[in-house]
């Protein structure tokens, strides 16, 4: 009886891990130059790239800028996961993605790029994150105060006023970082991001597990309150024509 269950505990993990990284087929794969990671969020968690790394999520479906159903998350004490993105943060990117928030909640995390759990090799401050924090909404090296790219004011979503949606895209070039907010460039900034690679994705959450509040990890325990929608990620630099054309689709 126990040998009986373990085969078909692997059995269960094996099709666990290969549903997990299901190659699509030819026709639902999206391909544009230098485009490694694509989560459209149309209630389900795939990437729609060649690299087939989909991601798991207990966020919400929810209706998009267009007003669709279903064309989007809504992040509330949730948070997608994927892994294995094929960047480097300090190198050469670019990430792209439509954000509303819901609620404005001091010190939590909108999305974040991290490497590992270990935190004993892998510093901890130093991950690409978006966070929140004096009323205001960053791109920051995780939780580090004094390394950060303002990208919008958030004191209207802190006292219940009605957001709207936002394409939020920067570029990164060997850490010369480029902000743009709905297709236009607000901040050039050098930032020390770390020489990281293959990167864990989570979005409307903390991706790190460096040591928090009240002495919890920060994985998964700082949530944001927001929809979140088309998530695309290049190993390359965009141009500011190519930004403006993600921020009017």
């Amino acid at each position: 009886m126990k040998k009986l269950t373990f085969i078909l505990l692997i059995c269960t993990l094996f099709v666990a891990c290969r549903k997990k990284n299901l190659v699509l087929p030819a026709s639902q794969i999206v391909s544009e130059n230098g485009l490694v990671a694509y989560y459209p969020l149309d209630g389900h968690s795939k990437d729609l790239t060649r690299y087939a790394n989909h991601g798991v999520t207990n966020a919400v479906s929810a209706f998009d800028r267009n007003g669709l159903a279903s064309k989007s998350y809504l992040f509330n004490n949730s948070f997608f996961q994927s892994s294995k993105i094929p960047i480097n943060v300090s190198k050469q990117y670019t990430f792209s993605f439509w954000i509303k928030m819901q609620s404005y909640a001091d010190g939590m995390a909108i999305m974040e790029l991290a490497k590992g759990e270990d935190t004993t090799k892998i510093p901890c401050n130093l991950n690409p994150q978006i966070w929140q924090f004096r009323d205001s909404m960053f791109l920051t090296t995780s939780s580090n105060i004094y390394n950060q790219i303002y990208i919008m004011s958030l004191k209207n979503i802190k006292y219940q006023a009605i957001s709207n949606w936002a394409n939020v895209t920067w570029t990164v070039s060997n850490g010369l970082t480029k902000m743009y907010v709905d297709g236009v460039l607000t901040i050039t900034r050098q930032m020390p991001w770390p020489d990281l690679e293959g990167m864990n994705l989570t979005l409307g959450n903390a991706g790190n597990s460096c040591p928090g509040d009240y002495g919890m990890l920060n994985y998964h325990n700082q949530p944001s309150n927001c929809f979140i929608d088309e998530v695309k990620i290049y190993n390359r630099v965009l141009t500011g024509d190519e930004v403006l054309k993600l921020a009017r689709q």
